[in-house]
């Protein structure tokens, strides 16, 4: 079981999301670019001005930000987006192994 969680994509890239929210909060992204300029499911709800609105909405988390503070939502997107991106490509690591097996018949 330990064995499967530690080959699975989804478990690294939550990972790294753990890793990119906590560069974040000290302050080592302070505009954001990393956390949402290079997410391509935030970076398209922070061009939106209704989701841009929900997003700032929620209990704010004082970081070393320009703006002094990242919204609580922002950082739960971030990780359910990047638990997202780990399922799609587990999802593909899956299919392809089995489309293996059955050309080379292991």
């Amino acid at each position: 079981m330990i064995k499967k969680i530690l080959k699975s994509f989804t478990f690294y890239f939550l990972l790294l999301s753990l890793a990119i929210i906590y560069m974040n909060y000290i302050g080592q992204d302070s505009h954001e670019i990393i956390l949402i300029g290079l997410n391509i499911i935030l970076n398209k709800l922070a061009s939106m001005d209704a989701a841009r609105d929900f997003m700032n909405s929620g209990p704010m988390i004082n970081s070393k930000t320009v703006g002094g503070g990242t919204c609580l939502y922002w950082y739960l997107a971030h990780f359910i987006s990047f638990a997202f991106y780990g399922l799609i490509l587990d999802g593909i690591k899956a299919a392809l192994n089995k489309g293996s097996k059955k050309v080379f018949g292991r």
